[in-house]
Parts: structure tokens; sequence; C-alpha cells
């Protein structure tokens, strides 16, 4: 009789021992299961993202193949700016303000238009306070125009040079008012 109450005992402690190791397996599968299917572990996969600048809010933006980024702003300075010029690059300038690369000084459209793909800034752009503006500018690397391929991603910086409407005309700035990382579409 003894034997028999042994042999039972070690029977339910193993078949405890699998259902507990069963059950660990299956959760750990259905992690791994949920990791892939979110894509975590995808080398293409990086997560878009917009800092804006203090005054500037960074509504939408995205970087076609060809190196033309499409961004949807708002500013919120108080005022009325008028932009002049647009940059965008890669990196900053290490020895004056501004891009490395493309419109290093930020140059209006009257003095660089072949760093604007279309004729949006050639007489200013007005941005009224808490309005969203629509900005096509052209992104720039160390090899020129930075063109890319569909869902590979490009990280830069923005930089607008702007006047205040309500200021006199030789007061403007040229400021940095976004980084970022979008994928190409």
């Amino acid at each position: 009789m003894m034997t028999s109450r042994m042999g039972n005992r070690k029977s339910q402690a193993a078949l405890d021992m699998l259902i507990a190791y069963g059950i660990a397996i299956l959760v750990i599968s259905i992690a791994i299961y949920i990791i892939l299917q979110l894509g975590v572990f995808n080398q293409r996969l990086a997560q878009t993202y917009c800092n804006a600048a203090p005054s500037f809010i960074c509504d939408q933006m995205a970087i076609n193949k060809t190196g033309g980024l499409i961004i949807i702003f708002s500013q919120g300075t108080g005022g009325t700016i008028n932009i002049t010029g647009a940059s965008c690059s890669t990196l900053a300038n290490t020895t004056t303000y501004g891009p490395k690369y493309g419109n290093f000084y930020t140059l209006p459209y009257s003095e660089a238009s072949s760093y604007y793909s279309n004729n949006q800034l050639q007489n200013g752009l007005l941005v009224y306070s808490s309005n969203q503006t629509r900005l096509l500018v052209n992104c720039y690397g160390p090899g020129g125009l930075s063109t890319g391929s569909l869902g590979s991603t490009y990280s830069g910086f923005v930089w607008l040079n702007y006047t205040y409407t309500n200021l006199p005309n030789n007061y403007h700035a040229v400021q940095q008012v976004f980084s970022f990382t979008a994928k190409y579409t």
C-alpha cells in the first residue's frame, strides 16, 4: 500500500511540474508572437517625431523620396510672422549658426531660389498666430539633396528666416524651429 501512495505522489508531482512548465512556455510563446507582430525587431521601423522650438508647434510632417519635407505647423509668437527663407539639413553647422548642408544661411528665395522646389516663399509666407501653415522645404545631407527609398528614415533640423510684421523690417530672426525624424513616403 505504501508503494502505491508513493507512486501516486511522484506522478502527481510530475504532472504538476509539466502543467506549470507548459503554462510558462505558452505565456512566453504568446509574448514573443506579440512582439514579433508589433515589429519591434524590424530595423526599418523607426519612430516618427517632430520637436518644436518654443512658440512653434509641429502638427504633421512627411518627407518624399525626392527630399522634399512637407511640414504643417502653427506658431504662437503673439503676432504675424513673414517667413522669407527656410532650410532643412541633417546637421547643424559647427562654425556658424544654421544648417551644415544646403541653404547654409537660410537665404530667402530671391537670393537662393535653387534651394526651393516651388515658389511658395518667393514673396514670403505670412503665418498668423495659432493658424496652421503648410511649408515645403528641400532637405540636404552630405551628398546634396537627401533622397531616400520608401520606408527608410531621415533625421534632421529645420531653420526659418522670418520677420515680425508689426516690427521694423530690419528685425528678423533665423531660428532652428524643428528637429525631426520622418519616413520617406
